[in-house]
């Protein structure tokens, strides 16, 4: 998996390397990590000399002309460095966007294998448990212990919700309708769970009984899981285009939709019928690492949806406007159109070296986090069966 994850950091950096090259930018170094301590020099081609760095979580492509943040070390450090060229506006957002826009298209290329070979993933989703979150007392407004009422029934996340009562489940809100319908009384949720038995996937079909509080809530977050399963491909050309695309624009769609979440849980907003994600529920390559390679385990063609997935959130990740990220640049060269000249360098440089230096602290805040979630299990879903005790 950390070849895959450096795969599509290539890709993406390869996207800037070769858009750059075209337009007549110098760009003397590429490196796979980032740029710091020592670094093995691998050699040099077309004008490039390619570095491998130790801390391989990352990697870049420099191009002074972009006035990125290592254009004034490689004025020293780079002897046979050209004098800079001045580009026009047009063509360095060019550059900037193109590490995002190869992401995409090998995003794109990942979806299409897959609908071509596999098929496209199946719309017939499944209501699945993605959070245990703090429900009230029935007699009181104050918060009883976390994920009381669901752990007591014998809920965890991951589960996937059938029927209640002997009613099909087809959507969250049917779920949320069924349960303040009958506050303060017992219900029968049937419940699948998958688990891995002597590495292979088991499903076991559950029967639990819950009974929701007064205010008419069980503590769980919900949403439509439709992975897993995957429709007969067409044979079709044209088919396969058209659903890969289709399966891209959701897949970022829901991607997007979980960022803008988390952005506003950041200013203290929950939006109605949706978990709350904290900052410990920030992750990064550890955490991706670990579920892909779970998700491999139980599937093999997962392979093609978690690249295409891997691609994208690095895709979206480059687009926030983010001084010291492709967003950034593109940020500067937008307010450079509309005033009609460039920011002062001094300005932009320290802008760009003040959001590269926060951007270090969030990856080792996330790192952090990725060995937090590592050493207490929380993203190890594939445990051996665990005994299911019997409740009163």
């Amino acid at each position: 998996m950390q070849n895959r994850e450096l795969c599509v950091i290539i890709v993406h950096e390869f996207g800037h390397w070769i858009v750059a090259r075209k337009l007549g930018f110098q760009t003397p170094i590429f490196g796979f990590g980032l740029p710091f301590g020592p670094c093995i020099k691998l050699g040099r081609w077309k004008d490039t000399e390619f570095r491998f760095h130790w801390f391989v979580l990352g990697g870049y492509v420099a191009i002074p002309e972009l006035g990125d943040e290592t254009s004034e070390d490689l004025k020293k450090e780079v002897p046979d460095l050209k004098p800079l060229q001045s580009f026009p506006v047009w063509q360095r957002a060019c550059v900037a966007a193109a590490g995002v826009t190869f992401n995409i298209i090998f995003a794109y290329l990942m979806c299409l294998i897959m609908v071509a070979t596999i098929g496209p993933p199946s719309t017939e989703g499944k209501v699945v448990i993605t959070q245990l979150l703090n429900t009230k007392s029935e007699a009181s407004s104050y918060s009883v212990s976390p994920n009381q009422i669901a752990e007591k029934a014998g809920l965890k996340v991951g589960d996937a919700i059938l029927e209640i009562n002997g009613e099909q489940i087809a959507t969250p809100s049917d779920v949320v309708s069924i349960v303040q319908a009958n506050k303060l009384k017992a219900l029968n949720l049937t419940i699948e769970r998958i688990y891995v038995e002597q590495r292979k996937k088991k499903i076991d079909i559950l029967s639990l009984n819950i009974t929701p509080n007064a205010e008419g809530k069980i503590g769980v977050g919900l949403g439509l899981a439709t992975g897993g399963e995957y429709d007969k491909p067409s044979r079709n050309p044209l088919v396969w285009c058209v659903q890969a695309a289709r399966v891209l624009i959701d897949w970022t769609a829901t991607m997007l939709i979980t960022l803008g979440i988390m952005i506003m849980n950041l200013f203290g907003i929950t939006p109605p019928g949706t978990p709350k994600i904290g900052a410990d529920d920030v992750h990064g390559i550890i955490a991706i690492v670990s579920v892909f390679a779970q998700a491999i385990t139980l599937d093999f063609r997962e392979v093609f949806r978690w690249s295409a997935l891997i691609s994208v959130n690095l895709a979206i990740i480059n687009l926030l406007p983010i001084p010291a990220l492709d967003g950034g640049h593109l940020l500067f060269m937008f307010i450079e159109k509309l005033r009609g000249k460039k920011l002062a360098e001094n300005i932009q440089q320290k802008a760009i070296q003040t959001g590269f230096f926060l951007l270090i602290l969030l990856m080792f805040f996330v790192l952090f986090n990725d060995i937090k979630g590592l050493m207490t299990g929380k993203f190890d879903f594939l445990k051996e069966k665990e005994a299911i005790e019997s409740k009163d």
